[in-house]
C-alpha cells in the first residue's frame, strides 16, 4: 500500500508542476510556437536565373489601420528595435549602402525635442522676460510613427517565381527643433537579413505581434513582415534621376497626384507579375 501511495506521488508532481508554470502565464494551454521558431532562410538564387529586379522603397504608417498592430502596447515594434540597438543587437548604419555604421551614441543623441520656453520676470513690465531650453527625451514608442522599408522585386526565370525580398528598413520620427516641425527622418538604417544574426529578421523571428484572428500568440514580426500582412504606399522607384515622387516637378506640389502616382507604380508591378505568367 505504501509503495502505491508513493508512485501516484511522483506520477501527479510533474502534471501538477507543468499546469501551473502554463496559469502563469495567462493562457489555458501551454504555447512555444513563438518562441521556439528558427529564421527560415530565404531560397537560394543564383544571379543567372533572376530575369530582372526592381527596386522599391515604400512607407509603412503605423497609424494606418491595418498597421495598428505594431503598436500592440505589450510589444510595440518601435520599442523593440529601438532597445535592440541601444543593447547591440543590431548594428544601425547611416544610410542605405549600408557601410557606414553609426555608433550608439550618436544613436541614442538623435530625436531628443528641444523647445524655448519664454518666461515674464516683470509683472510690471512684459518685454523683461528670460528664455529657457526645455529637453525632452526621446520616447520611440511615442516618437516613430513610420518605417521606410527598402525591397527588391525579383522574377526567377527557373522557378517562375516573383520573390519581393526587404533590404533595410529604417525607423522613422518627426524632427522637431525649437518646436518647430521640420519633417519626417530616418533615425538609422537596419539590415533586414544577414549571416551573422545581426538582423531584423532574427530579431523578429521570437516577438509577438498581435493576432486578429486568434488570442493565441502564434504570429510573429518575422511573420508579419515575411507575409506581407502590413499595408503601405511606395514613395520610390529606381528610376534614371534617383528621386522620390514627392519630389517629380510634376508632383512635388500636388501630394494628392503623388498618392495616385505612387497607387499607379504598385499597380505596374502587379501587373507585371501578371503578364510574365501569361506569357
Amino acid at each position: 500500500m505504501k509503495i502505491s501511495i508513493l508512485c501516484v506521488g511522483i506520477v501527479f508532481l510533474p502534471t501538477f508542476a507543468n499546469s501551473q508554470s502554463v496559469y502563469d502565464s495567462g493562457l489555458s494551454h501551454k504555447n512555444n510556437k513563438v518562441d521556439e521558431r528558427k529564421v527560415v532562410p530565404w531560397p537560394f538564387l543564383r544571379e543567372a536565373d533572376v530575369l530582372f529586379v526592381k527596386r522599391v522603397e515604400r512607407i509603412i504608417d503605423v497609424r494606418e489601420k491595418q498597421n495598428q498592430v505594431m503598436s500592440f502596447p505589450p510589444n510595440p515594434l518601435a520599442n523593440i528595435i529601438y532597445e535592440a540597438v541601444k543593447n547591440r543587437q543590431l548594428v544601425p548604419f547611416i544610410n542605405d549602402d549600408m557601410r557606414s555604421q553609426m555608433s550608439i551614441n550618436k544613436f541614442l543623441s538623435l530625436g531628443t525635442d528641444s523647445e524655448y520656453i519664454e518666461t515674464i520676470i516683470d509683472p510690471n513690465d512684459p518685454s523683461y522676460t528670460t528664455t529657457q531650453l526645455l529637453v525632452e527625451p526621446f520616447n520611440s514608442g511615442e516618437r516613430i510613427k513610420k518605417f521606410r522599408v527598402v525591397e527588391d522585386w525579383i522574377f526567377d526565370k527557373t522557378r517562375s517565381q516573383y520573390y519581393v525580398r526587404i533590404i533595410s528598413i529604417a525607423p522613422q520620427y518627426e524632427l522637431r527643433i525649437g518646436g518647430v516641425k521640420l519633417g519626417w527622418q530616418d533615425l538609422c538604417v537596419l539590415k533586414y537579413y544577414s549571416q551573422d544574426g545581426k538582423d531584423l529578421r532574427h530579431l523578429f523571428v521570437d516577438k509577438m505581434v498581435f493576432n486578429r484572428q486568434t488570442t493565441s500568440p502564434e504570429l510573429s514580426y518575422d511573420d508579419w513582415f515575411e507575409q506581407r500582412l502590413f499595408s503601405s504606399y511606395i514613395i520610390k522607384t529606381a528610376n534614371v534621376h534617383d528621386t522620390y515622387i514627392r519630389n517629380e516637378a510634376e508632383f512635388k506640389d500636388n501630394g494628392t497626384e503623388a498618392l495616385l502616382e505612387a497607387e499607379r507604380k504598385q499597380r505596374e508591378l502587379q501587373e507585371r507579375e501578371e503578364n510574365l505568367y501569361e506569357d
